[in-house]
């Protein structure tokens, strides 16, 4: 099984020189959160985020992201704003006001990332970059900082040659994902275009207990509008499953050979009674994990369809919707702590800023600090997410059918319907991607 992400945030530029930020910014000190409760803020995120989009696109359309990936680049521009930039970014995500946890929660965020990277026998990889214009003085500290928590490469670009910039850019995605997207931006990019934040994540899994190939078999799957023939490969054996008579809906799990990754996969127990769409609506990511530790072994007759899916699309309009709205303001954005916007170089500035970073700066002083910081009128224009994913029989060693299992000691989990997945690193407990699935032939 396959899966490739990529993440862009365009930052387009519109000169204010001399504006100020107004903002009130908050100076509380606050505890930072625990590994635990950091991932399952960010998985809240992610699981809001993908309702929006699937609120806000055709029910037949099937819906990938990567919840890890999105918030990364979210983190890396959190970073660099102030004011109310600021504040809807951290609401969004969880993180505290407080400039000075924050750093804090960002590099426990950046351990967790990195911990993904891994050479066990499910590759998992993670890169993230932002490239600047040549014109544009990005901050050092900004710079500095995000090599140090996120191991974000800062890359000078000449973004007036749009083509150049384009084939670049292409280029990193393709490298980061291991030529599986080849073509990420089909067209050239604005020329007041500034900054572009990427993120890439890229993961490939063998199932601890593989789908018998000899079983998958063409066999109807219900969609919303109609009855179509898909491939759905057959499983059998011992899974940590779950049916929940209270949410009406049952859970399976897929471990990989990893010992540290799981499919997770959830549907309607009477699809004809409960929509999927419905189903989605009514939970949140904190029962969804309290019906994981709920999961017990259980004998399960299984089929799940097999699939080859890409999904691509522009997140402005749910990120607006989940009140991340100032940062697409051309009147309104404020990227001071990334980028500067003086002419001249001013050292004490530069200093100020840095003793932020380095935990010297009491909370005291920072509204004074940042009160004062030039906005360098840039925005976000857009922000692009495309995810490639590939499921099929495959392991690194056959399995026999248990024959043992029959379909009346067992728990029927058929994927023949509708249904919602995701994949959840068991040693962070990020989701690192998620999908739902409603034609696994589109």
């Amino acid at each position: 099984m396959d899966w490739k992400f990529f993440g862009i945030i365009l930052m387009i530029g519109c000169p204010l020189f001399g504006q100020e930020t107004n903002e009130e910014y908050r100076t509380t000190t606050e505890e930072s959160i625990d590994d635990e409760r950091l991932a399952q803020s960010l998985n809240n995120f992610g699981y809001k985020l993908m309702i929006e989009i699937m609120k806000q696109n055709d029910e037949n359309l099937n819906i990938a992201i990567s919840p890890m990936s999105i918030s990364s680049v979210l983190a890396m521009i959190l970073l660099g704003s102030v004011g109310k930039t600021y504040d809807e970014i951290a609401k969004v995500l969880g993180f505290s006001n407080d400039i000075l946890t924050n750093r804090k929660n960002h590099e426990q965020f950046g351990k967790l990332l990195q911990a993904l990277n891994t050479n066990t026998s499910s590759k998992t990889t993670y890169a993230d970059a932002i490239f600047v214009d040549k014109d544009t003085r990005l901050r050092e500290v900004y710079r500095n900082y995000l090599e140090m928590v996120y191991h974000g490469e800062a890359l000078s670009t000449e973004f007036s040659d749009r083509v150049k910039a384009r084939q670049v850019i292409n280029e990193w995605v393709k490298e980061h994902t291991k030529d599986k997207i080849e073509e990420f931006l089909p067209q050239t990019l604005p020329e007041s275009t500034k900054v572009v934040l990427l993120s890439a994540h890229y993961f490939s899994g063998q199932w601890k207990t593989p789908f018998l190939p000899e079983f998958t078999k063409k066999l109807p799957f219900k969609t919303p509008t109609e009855e179509i023939t898909a491939e759905l490969m057959a499983n059998f054996g011992n899974f940590d499953y779950i049916f929940s008579m209270e949410d009406q809906l049952h859970m399976v799990a897929f471990p990989y050979n990893d010992s540290m990754t799981t499919m997770y996969a959830l549907k309607p127990r009477i699809p004809k009674r409960l929509s999927l769409f419905d189903l989605l609506n009514k939970l949140d990511y904190a029962k969804i994990e309290s019906l994981i530790n709920r999961m017990v072994k259980r004998n399960c007759v299984i089929r799940f369809p097999k699939m080859e899916l890409q999904s691509n699309f522009k997140l402005k309009a749910p990120l607006k919707s989940l009140g991340v709205n100032t940062m697409f303001n051309p009147d309104e954005a404020n990227f001071a702590l990334m980028v500067d916007g003086n002419n001249v170089v001013n050292k004490t500035e530069s200093e100020l800023i840095g003793r932020i970073n380095t935990g010297e700066l009491e909370a005291r002083g920072l509204k004074e600090l940042v009160d004062e910081l030039v906005n360098p009128g840039v925005h976000v224009d857009s922000v692009i997410h495309e995810v490639k994913m590939t499921v099929n029989e495959f392991g690194t060693e056959a399995v026999a059918a248990t024959s043992a299992v029959t379909t009346r000691s067992a728990e029927l989990f058929y994927a023949d319907s509708p249904f919602y997945l995701f994949i959840r690193n068991e040693k962070t407990k990020l989701v690192t991607f998620s999908a739902i699935i409603f034609n696994p032939n589109v």
